[in-house]
């Protein structure tokens, strides 16, 4: 499986968000999907955000039987982890193999941790940091798991 080498993002100018097809890329013929979450990246939601974007914004995409690469790697100058998880709260990951190392501790600013798993059952998961007090600072993004169609990143108002 090939997937696009490691981001060159740096943190988006003040207001600025980046654009989330940069942090998404797939192949059918593996039926694979490599997610980059850069946690922390620059101020948006006071640091508390992947890729730029927190309060749910960012909404990822993911056939069902696929399998999902994550790259996550912590911008942010506080530790944080990466994680998929059921809902609202919840520090197990909705998945075999669905978070960072250690994802209750995080990860050290500047740290990195690819983590990977199959999407076997359809429904709407967060993505999540697992850190105390991360995720009520609203540091959680959206991962659906639908039957069919193409893996697909987007932006959507947050609550």
């Amino acid at each position: 499986m090939v997937f696009a080498a490691a981001l060159a993002v740096t943190a988006p100018a003040l207001g600025a968000r980046p654009q989330p097809a940069q942090f998404l890329s797939w192949s059918r013929a593996h039926r694979a999907v490599h997610l980059t979450l850069l946690a922390g990246l620059g101020s948006a939601n006071g640091g508390f955000n992947f890729d730029g974007y927190g309060r749910g914004e960012l909404d990822v995409r993911v056939p069902l039987g696929w399998r999902v690469v994550v790259d996550c790697e912590n911008r942010g100058g506080l530790r944080h982890s990466c994680a998929i998880v059921r809902g609202s709260l919840s520090l197990a990951p909705a998945f075999r193999g669905a978070s960072s190392p250690q994802p209750l501790t995080g990860l050290s600013p500047g740290a990195k941790a690819t983590f990977s798993f199959t999407a076997s059952r359809t429904g709407t998961f967060r993505i999540a940091c697992l850190v105390a007090g991360h995720e009520q600072a609203r540091m959680f993004d959206v991962l659906e798991i639908v039957r069919g169609g193409t893996p697909a990143i987007s932006v959507r108002p947050g609550p």
